[in-house]
């Protein structure tokens, strides 16, 4: 049955030739949609394209394997509708080595191709992340150890300036934050140089400067002739014009954003005036709001900054009048003096933050934090270049460097602006199409490096872009939303070669979550907030079909609609406000459970509520998991953390950290106190007093010691205290000693299983989830062993360095994600995954916002926020810029917290919960939720609150018995308020709690109860899994692998033919070592004779230039160029198969080093298998060439043999898999097999 396709998808699905941007909505199927679209590409009649010709580009490893699963599974699907299809067979080997791949991948694909352009080392490798730490610690300090060597006045100052005198941490911090930021950015130095340009303020201040260098454009535009030096003299006024701008950008967005407070500022006055015109509303104020409202509405129209300067530093306030009638409402009174309290707030911030001085004041401040700003980023360059010298010399790269070393590849500089190269013409002409997912989480890097290989610098249109702007939720990694919304923007909805299709249906939700995610966010996203219009165009359309739900569901009291929990926070029990919350919802839990129902996915119909259709979502799970997974047991409710944060503080892992420590330095009080209460040393609380009471004058590292050496006079009657110490520093001793020649993971699994540790750990609550934990570490050891540090003590470091910038690789997983259990995340990892019920929790905590609040903040559009520090007067205060900055930040916090919030409640399909703490006490005053500030939010429920409650008069509420709040008539929301009472245990489940519990414990196990479920248990433990032996097939081989099973030599590491020896006349000792094996000989003919023109004729001079010059390039290394041997490769050059290849290479029908993945069936390699299940073959051909009959597979062999018939035998599997997969791929026949024998010097046919 076919899928029956929207209008809309179905254009995404057909249009060809243009540029398209999808803007997809939540649930709206864009991944089938997407699939479908590449399937179409490779089977249309007209123009089809291969696989490997597209470049897919998703930003998750694991997105990528999907999407390559998917359409693997898509081609599948087809061949099984047109079996036999030459072309699908051919789709479906290339879909293996397809470009379907995740940025990163695809830039460390570019450098390991072309890494002679960029002249790296081809054998480099990816750093470990906290092998990179230690190195930026190690650069860091030797950056730092040579500022204060040179002793620079403006070094000194900055240190002095931001510095907080003990150590320079905070120093690091600032070089670090800015290095890592201008890392996201196509070419750093001059982003950072612009950062300084924009504190350098023109002589005579901005608005003149401009005006003069605008009239000095003129007179040049104007045709006149510069004199000597005039050159200089425009060059600088140009630079000055570049400061002006800049300058006048901030003053221009100040204007926008004040113009926007005094709007919001009117809104509050407006609905003060609202109140004071009801039939008992405080009349008497009227007066006095509209002369405010006046000055406001000036404000708001206002388009100069001087104009609003003088506007708000002008404002005066006229006192409220004091007239008495007993006809206006209290409540009434007090709300419109709020209301006035909060306008007089926002004026008083409006004034602080942008009319804090003058113009001419602050332009003196930044111009003052000039020198302070050139600093830092003096200091950046300098440890970007040492940083990367370090890293070069290590031969590794980090993830920053394979974007910006594949830009460096595929673009070049021309007029100041980025250009594609000769390298990114190659990848043009190989890809048909770039398609991107999730563009809105690209950055600037990555926008470059896919532009580049796309062929719009050629006037095409290639590219296919699909995303939702409302679902970009990873500022953190430097992503920039704004590059989606300018083509969101500027491309058109009409048919033309930049288009842009929008999919509002979602597919994936009942329209009782819709309508509850559309009214909210209709309310609260805006373009200043949120990054897009919540209109019709951008709201969610119902597409999936449910079914009414079952009647005895809905008398039971189950609904769809979309509930709001609030739980008092005045009132939250015996428990702290996270846990009474955590209870509330296991309250809302247990009765989904019972009355709760959802569709199952198999059958199509409804059924009871599982523990697995539910899903926890927070805004960060630190803290938060372990609270959930604790009370949830307690309360009897199965649980699970998806994803933990604090691996290093974990008792067990933190407890091992210690114990490495003393045995890298025993001079250390508290890790040697916990080591000691730890199982290594078992002492008590008692103990530890008794050593710091037998020894009161020393450390306690000394203490110890002497106490365990016996130095006390007089000890405790039986020793055992000074038996535990002596045995604990036995043991630390002798792996003390093992210290120095042991690696750390070694060394780790002997401390574990010696110490009886791993048992200890092992018994503790939780063991398995410890255990876990512990066996982690003991991996992470080994794979530091990788690094280029070495040792326990830089393992030590290791450690402290990931502890140091947050690096937590969250606790190790234990439980299987499909057992029935409720699922606990963050919000950010439920992203791309759907559950059938979603309880969005924490709906009361306040946003973090410290990104605002540091010395220095960073900004995409207006670069570094400092602090002008005078030191002669000991003062600190923000410049204008930095001001704008945070106000900034905030705003683009606030609107990265509302996306999130969107993809929160868009994972629900069936039902939606939030949930959180609320002042219930604050939420019934009257007018509290009459004045919304989307921009005022703290919470969530900030935002959710104020449009779905309506406010309610207190007076008429106590009139009428009324004191909680109520949803809007019109809000698809339900509301439940919960206070600590609600939480309690009832005395009825007490009691079945009790009654259960006697059951068990007089359970009479010799009795049969049920025989069915007795006769079903047994039938299931005696069931034996009929595919076991399918389970331990091995299911991808490479031919090498082949080769071997078959028994035969593995290729790999074979002899080049033995040469006569020669002894010369030296001793042993003197004599050099050969260059290459004979192995490492074979590797570099094939390099060479992949790198070879073979249009061109060789002669020995000739090849000896070609040769030269390949190494020249970086692409054959001096011991490749050194052993080769020419007279060998011209024999091969002037053999039959040589002018053969050279005639095809002519007729371009020479190919070289061609990969492949061949599927074949699992008999072939398993004669016993019956299960009809595919095996994958992969390998690289050397070579293949077309001729008019066919085409014919060479292969190159440097295996020490005696016969040609030796070959034959050993390689004859291999060839034919070659030309099988030759075949497929092409479908074109193999005519012949060949072995060329550098041993023999022969061509052998196979």
């Amino acid at each position: 049955m076919s899928v029956k396709w929207t209008e809309e998808q179905q254009k995404v699905i057909d249009l060809r030739d243009r540029n398209i941007l999808v803007s997809a909505a939540a649930g709206s199927g864009k991944t089938a949609v997407l699939v479908e679209r590449i399937i179409q590409r490779l089977t249309e009649e007209e123009h089809p394209v291969d696989v490997d010709r597209l470049l897919i580009v998703t930003f998750t490893e694991a997105a990528a394997a999907e999407m390559k699963e998917r359409i693997g599974a898509a081609i599948e699907k087809k061949l099984m509708e047109r079996p036999g299809d030459a072309r699908l067979e051919q789709q479906a080997t290339l879909v293996h080595s397809a470009a379907i791949t995740t940025i990163h991948s695809f830039c460390l694909s570019v450098i390991r191709d072309h890494f002679h352009v960029i002249g790296i080392d081809p054998g480099f490798r990816i750093a470990e992340e906290g092998e990179l730490k230690l190195l930026q610690q190690d650069v860091m300090d030797e950056l730092l150890e040579e500022c204060y060597e040179e002793g620079t006045k403006d070094f000194l100052d900055f240190v002095e300036r931001f510095g907080t005198g003990r150590n320079d941490r905070k120093i690091e911090g600032l070089i670090l934050k800015l290095y890592e930021y201008s890392r996201s950015y196509p070419q750093p130095n001059k982003w950072l140089d612009s950062c300084v340009r924009a504190y350098e303020m023109p002589e005579g201040g901005t608005s003149a400067r401009a005006e003069e260098t605008t009239g000095e454009k003129t007179a040049s535009a104007d045709g006149s002739v510069m004199e000597r030096g005039e050159a200089e003299r425009v060059q600088r006024c140009a630079a000055e014009k570049v400061q002006s701008c800049a300058a006048e950008q901030i003053r221009h967005r100040a204007e926008e954003r004040v113009r926007c407070r005094a709007g919001d500022v009117r809104r509050v006055l407006e609905r003060a005036l609202e109140i004071c015109g009801e039939p008992d509303g405080p009349y008497m104020y009227a007066d006095m709001l509209e002369s405010d409202l006046e000055g406001i509405e000036r404000l708001e129209e206002e388009q100069e900054f001087r104009g609003q300067y003088d506007i708000v530093c002008g404002f005066e306030w006229k006192r409220l009048s004091g007239k008495k009638d007993e006809t206006v409402s209290e409540d009434k009174k007090e709300a419109v003096k709020k209301l006035r309290e909060q306008v007089k707030k926002l004026v008083k911030d409006i004034r602080e933050i942008y009319f804090y001085a003058p113009c001419e004041e602050w332009e003196k401040d930044m111009e003052a934090a000039c020198p302070s700003m050139r600093t830092l980023v003096s200091l950046v360059k300098k440890f970007s270049e040492l940083f990367s010298e370090k890293k070069r010399s290590r031969n590794m790269i980090d993830f920053n460097d394979m974007e910006q070393f594949a830009l460096a590849i595929l673009t070049g500089e021309k007029d100041g602006k980025l250009v594609p190269s000769p390298v990114a013409g190659e990848y043009q002409d190989r890809f048909e199409e770039v398609m991107i997912d999730e563009y809105q989480d690209s950055n600037l890097v990555q926008e470059t490096i896919l532009a580049s290989v796309s062929r719009m610098s050629r006037g095409g249109y290639n590219v296919f872009m699909v995303g939702d702007v409302k679902q970009s939720i990873y500022s953190f990694r430097l992503s920039r939303p704004e590059l989606f919304m300018e083509k969101y923007d500027t491309y058109s909805l009409a048919d033309s070669e930049k288009q842009r299709i929008d999919l509002h249906k979602n597919f994936r939700s009942r329209p009782e979550v819709l309508d509850s995610v559309n009214y909210i966010f209709r309310q609260i996203m805006g373009r200043d907030l949120g990054g897009i219009e919540y209109d019709d165009s951008a709201a969610l359309y119902a597409g999936a079909d449910f079914p009414s739900l079952p009647e005895d569901a809905e008398k039971s009291g189950f609904t769809d609609r979309t509930e709001l929990l609030l739980l008092d926070k005045a009132d939250t029990g015996d428990e702290d406000a996270r846990r009474a919350e955590v209870r509330m919802i296991a309250r809302r839990i247990r009765k989904l459970m019972r009355t709760g129902m959802v569709i199952d996915r198999e059958t199509g119909g409804y059924r009871r509520v599982q523990y697995r259709d539910i899903v926890i979502l927070t805004r960060s799970i630190k803290g938060w998991a372990e609270d959930f997974s604790a009370v949830l047991t307690e309360e009897g409710i199965p649980a699970y953390s998806v994803s933990r944060e604090g691996y290093f503080e974990t008792y067990e892992v933190s407890v091992l950290l210690d114990y490495l420590k003393i045995l890298d330095n025993a001079r250390q009080d508290l890790p040697l106190a916990a080591a000691l209460t730890s199982p290594f040393g078992n002492l008590s609380t008692e103990d530890m007093a008794e050593i710091r009471i037998a020894f009161p004058n020393l450390a306690f590292y000394e203490a110890a010691a002497a106490y365990a050496a016996g130095e006390k006079e007089k000890t405790e009657p039986d020793g055992t205290l000074q038996k535990k110490l002596s045995r604990f520093y036995r043991q630390t001793a002798y792996f003390r000693e093992k210290v120095p020649y042991t690696p750390v993971h070694e060394l780790l699994t002997e401390i574990i299983e010696e110490t009886g540790y791993g048992l200890a750990v092992a018994a503790m609550p939780g063991g398995a989830q410890r255990t876990a934990n512990v066996e982690m570490l003991v991996e992470k050891a080994s794979a530091f062993e990788g690094t280029s540090y070495k040792g326990l003590f830089n393992f030590v470091r290791y450690i402290g360095q990931l502890k140091k910038y947050d690096v937590d690789y969250g606790e190790a997983g234990i439980m299987d994600e499909q057992s029935d259990t409720v699922r606990i995340m963050s919000i950010h990892k439920s992203k791309g995954l759907e559950f059938p019920i979603v309880f969005t929790a924490g709906m009361g905590k306040q946003f973090n916002m410290q990104d605002a609040k540091g010395s220095v903040l960073l900004h995409p559009e207006w670069g570094v926020g400092l602090d002008y520090i005078d030191l002669e007067r000991r003062t600190k205060k923000p410049v204008f810029l930095k001001k704008m900055i945070r106000e900034e930040s905030l705003l683009e916090t606030l609107a990265e917290e509302m996306r999130i919030l969107y993809v929160a409640m868009t994972r629900a399909k069936e039902k939606l919960i939030m949930t959180g703490c609320a002042d219930m006490d604050a939420l019934t005053a009257y007018g509290n939720l009459g004045v919304f500030r989307v921009e005022g939010a703290r919470c969530y429920l900030d935002w959710v609150l104020p449009a779905v409650l309506e406010g309610t008069e207190r007076e008429a509420a106590d009139a009428a018995g009324e004191t909680d709040v109520k949803v809007k008539a019109c809000a698809p929301v339900e509301l439940a308020v919960f206070s600590g009472a609600d939480l309690t245990p009832e005395t009825s489940e007490e009691r079945a709690e009790e009654l259960a519990l006697d059951v068990l414990e007089h359970w009479d196990t010799s009795r049969v109860y049920v025989p069915e479920l007795r006769a079903r248990l047994e039938e299931q433990m005696a069931y034996v899994y009929p595919y076991e032996d399918s389970g331990r097939m091995k299911l991808k081989f490479t031919v090498s692998e082949l080769k071997k099973r078959s028994g035969l030599a593995e290729e790999a590491g074979q002899e080049m033919y033995e040469e006569p020896e020669v002894v010369p006349l030296l001793p042993g000792f003197l004599r050099e070592e050969e260059t290459l094996t004979g192995a490492s000989r074979g590797s570099a003919y094939h390099k060479l004779l992949e790198l070879l023109d073979f249009t061109a004729e060789y002669d020995d001079g000739s090849l000896s230039a070609a040769i030269g010059k390949l190494r020249a390039a970086g692409r054959l290394t001096g011991e490749m160029a050194e052993c080769i041997r020419r007279e060998d490769i011209l024999r091969f050059l002037r053999c039959k198969s040589g002018r053969r290849m050279r005639r095809a290479a002519s007729c371009k029908e020479l190919f070289k080093e061609q990969p492949f993945v061949l599927s074949i069936d699992a008999s072939e390699i398993y004669p016993q298998d019956q299960s009809g299940e595919k095996i994958l073959v992969q390998g690289i051909i050397d070579v293949y060439f077309g001729e008019p009959d066919g085409l014919v597979v060479l292969d190159y062999k440097t295996d020490k043999v005696r016969s040609a018939g030796e070959l034959r035998e050993k390689y004859h599997a291999q060839l034919d898999y070659y030309a099988r997969a030759l075949t497929r791929l092409t479908g074109k026949p193999v005519k012949e097999k060949i072995i060329y024998s550098f041993t023999l010097g022969e061509e052998i046919a196979v």
